[in-house]
């Protein structure tokens, strides 16, 4: 961004106050008047104008909880800085008293400047003096004795836009992890599975339990997302080392919370690791480069199975890749998660579509395009869950009749017969219902902006 000299400073500052006095002839009414405490001379860059859109959000969302008026409103986005002016319906000491607790609520608040000039154009003054964003001080003792140059201001400034901005990721990645496994155990009828209608192949296990265990792993998730941000340029396995204590103790937690049920072992690995690589990657990453990520975070994983042996595998997975050599969850995780990119993500933005087309709408057509999405990867992925509990000839069996009803098109009853036929069997696909939370997450994300980013 092009740097501002003093004259620029002036002459943005006199464009400021005329906005000001046309708003005030036009409306009548007290103006707020949002810059951003910018040292230097870049007043305006990416991370500056990111941090004044939240707070524009900050204070437009305060008038609405407080039910005041807007009469107008106008933005200035410039080289000389962020700007933007309400004409509030609503006495100035009231504004100024909730735009000060604005500016105080946190660090990022520290950097707004939100004047109110009530309607007889008088500025309104601060009851107490703002503190130094460096040293604590009197902000006015500071500026004159110019205790800090105007490079550690900024530098101070952009420290702080950027813990934000962090938080603010790692906040959004872990609630979308958790809507996303909420979204997969509602999917309903899912055969031989949880859902709203009954627990499919599963005697110790509902879908309040698979809530109560969604919930118990949400800030689990979002810790996942932070290691990723702190160990941007950390080796593969140091984060994965890091990743699997916290998972370790995401177990625990899941535990406790179930009574010792496994809901989300396998989800949790799986989500775990795309939390980390969807913040590593970070806000406007592309599906794409974040499961190439993934795929670097989870070969440490895929590893560890060379080490196995009769001795030392403890979990389904590692008995199962002694007995017959397949990787299961760590295998598609190292591999990028192909099944929920390839089968999965493709199916549900097809029936997407589809439903939409024939006037499906809401938790209705999401719901339908998760059943084709389920089918789908029913239909493709070696399910460690029917292995386990029937053998391969079982899982050859789920793979054609879920490719059969996938080809052919169903109605629910189509779905609820083959769930009869699971319970009876004792049939799972849990594979497939974590990788359609992996696939609700990779949707979730491509979408979160409405596009292919997040």
């Amino acid at each position: 961004m092009r740097p501002v000299t003093v004259a620029d400073v002036l002459s943005a500052r006199d464009a400021r106050v005329e906005r000001q006095r046309r708003m005030l002839l036009a409306h009548g009414l007290p103006l707020i008047s949002f810059t951003m405490n910018i040292a230097g001379e870049i007043k305006r860059d990416e991370w500056i104008e990111r941090a004044f859109l939240e707070g524009a959000r900050r204070i437009e969302a305060a008038l609405a909880s407080d039910g005041i008026a807007v009469a107008a409103r106008e933005r200035t986005l410039a080289f000389t800085g962020c700007e933007e002016i309400w004409a509030a319906d609503a006495p100035a000491e009231e504004l100024k008293a909730r735009m000060c607790v604005l500016e105080e609520m946190d660090a990022l608040g520290r950097l707004f400047d939100i004047d109110v000039i009530d309607a007889d154009g008088r500025k309104l003054e601060r009851p107490m003096e703002r503190r130094c964003l460096i040293c604590g001080g009197p902000v006015r003792a500071c500026a004159r004795s110019r205790a800090h140059s105007a490079r550690e201001l900024s530098a101070c400034a952009h420290e702080i836009i950027f813990a934000f901005l962090d938080e603010k990721l790692a906040t959004k990645v872990g609630k979308l992890a958790h809507r996303a496994l909420i979204r997969e155990a509602n999917v309903t009828p899912k055969p031989g599975l949880v859902d709203r209608e009954n627990s499919g192949a599963h005697r110790d296990m509902d879908l309040k339990l698979f809530c109560k265990s969604a919930d118990s792993l949400r800030p689990w998730f979002a810790d996942c997302a932070r290691i990723g941000l702190a160990m941007r340029d950390a080796a593969p396995e140091n984060v994965f080392a890091v990743l699997r204590k916290r998972g370790i103790e995401a177990e625990k937690t899941m535990f406790a919370a179930t009574g010792g049920v496994n809901t989300h072992k396998g989800a949790l690995f799986s989500l775990g690791i795309l939390c980390c690589a969807a913040a590593m990657e970070g806000e406007g990453a592309t599906v794409q480069s974040i499961l190439d990520r993934a795929a670097k975070l989870a070969q440490p994983a895929l590893g560890d199975l060379t080490a196995l042996c009769p001795d030392n595998a403890h979990t389904g997975g590692e008995v199962q890749y002694l007995n017959s050599g397949r990787t299961g969850v760590r295998g598609e995780a190292a591999a990028g998660f192909p099944h929920a990119r390839d089968c999965g993500l493709p199916a549900l933005v097809a029936a997407l579509q589809r439903g939409k087309a024939s006037g499906m709408r809401g938790e209705e057509l999401f719901n339908h395009a998760c059943l084709h999405a389920l089918l789908a990867l029913m239909a493709c992925v070696e399910d460690s869950n029917i292995l386990r509990r029937r053998g391969p000839e079982a899982l050859r069996s789920v793979q054609s009749r879920a490719e059969a009803l996938r080809l052919q098109g169903f109605d629910m009853d189509d779905l609820r017969r083959m769930n009869d036929d699971f319970v009876r069997e004792n049939l799972s696909p849990g594979g497939s219902a974590d990788l359609l939370a992996v696939t609700i997450f990779l949707y979730e994300i491509q979408n979160t902006n409405g596009g292919d980013a997040i």
